[in-house]
């Protein structure tokens, strides 16, 4: 059989919005929550010279967008946030939905150095509360939680360059204000906490976490973003233990979306597909992505077929 590959649908589902100033140079890297024959997304909105907010958009199942916020939902507040609050991630936890996204302060643009990982939640994607600065005190992003326990604690995935780390809390509270020895300790062994390592030379550079885990019968599918020495990133696809999620027990060689459309190639950062977003409709596993720092795109494959080609590349 061939490589899994993730199919494009119909190009960008949304673009920049001239008619508002807040995204009028870029919208991308989308967080995805699906209620029913509804799905919320919340947005990275870029303005002027590189400014970002978070942005709100419903869709129906076909991804077509049925409204959008005329005004950021989440905007730049604390000192961490002055230049930006950025690429949300989007998990459905305890009646609530808890957002992770970046803080970015502008301090060091270039590297997009002096970042930290941010916590809000909402009930109803209309009224947002901020809970703050979450994890350990060093550059730091691509966070989220499991959607569901794991052996009755929170998993909290996270992304200190270059690899993919895991802690572990008994509760929400504990990850919002745990002991103050817990991320020094977390740092001293950072390499036994670290549940994924560059692999491929299509993630050379760095690797971090995509969407939250989508929890299947073979195991936790984790859809993540690798990027290479040219500074190209791309999308690939593992399986992690259920249980024992810092098991990775299956993992592709290769990406399963990469740059080769015009809108993937060419936009404010030449050669990406960021994904954040995930849904699954029986078999049908539909993939949210940012395509360049420019727009929002969508694609598509059967989950049982990624499955299948996992199995085949067992770790």
């Amino acid at each position: 059989m061939g490589k899994f590959k993730l199919k494009r649908v119909n190009g960008p589902i949304l673009r920049p919005n001239p008619d508002n100033p807040w995204e009028s140079r870029a919208v991308f890297n989308p967080g995805i929550a699906q209620d029913g024959e509804i799905i919320h997304m919340l947005y990275r909105a870029v303005e002027g010279q590189n400014s970002s907010t978070i942005g709100y958009a419903k869709l129906n199942v076909d991804a077509h967008i049925i409204n959008r916020s005329c005004s950021p939902v989440i905007f730049r507040e604390s000192e961490i946030e002055k230049q930006g609050c950025e690429d949300p991630r989007i998990v459905f936890f305890n009646k609530k939905y808890f957002i992770f996204y970046t803080g970015f302060d502008g301090k060091d643009i270039p590297n997009s150095a002096n970042t930290r990982v941010m916590l809000a939640e909402t009930e109803d994607f209309i009224l947002y509360h901020k809970i703050g600065m979450i994890g350990p005190e060093v550059q730091d992003k691509d966070a989220m939680i499991f959607p569901g326990k794991i052996g009755n604690k929170i998993g909290f995935i996270h992304r200190i360059k270059p690899n993919i780390q895991l802690a572990l809390f008994e509760s929400m509270e504990e990850l919002i204000n745990p002991d103050k020895s817990h991320w020094p300790n977390h740092l001293k062994k950072l390499e036994k906490h670290t549940i994924m390592f560059r692999e491929y030379e299509w993630e050379h550079q760095k690797i971090g976490a995509g969407p939250p885990p989508l929890q299947t019968e073979a195991g936790w599918l984790f859809i993540y973003h690798g990027v290479d020495r040219e500074k190209v990133y791309r999308a690939g696809a593992a399986l992690l233990d259920e249980n024992v999620p810092n098991k990775v027990i299956a993992r592709l060689p290769y990406p399963i979306l990469e740059p080769e459309t015009d809108y993937e190639k060419y936009g404010d950062v030449n050669m990406v597909v960021f994904p954040e977003g995930l849904t699954l409709n029986d078999d049908h596993l539909q993939i949210y992505y940012g395509a360049a720092d420019k727009v929002i795109a969508l694609a598509e494959g059967k989950l049982s077929k990624l499955i299948d080609e996992l199995w085949r590349n067992k770790v």
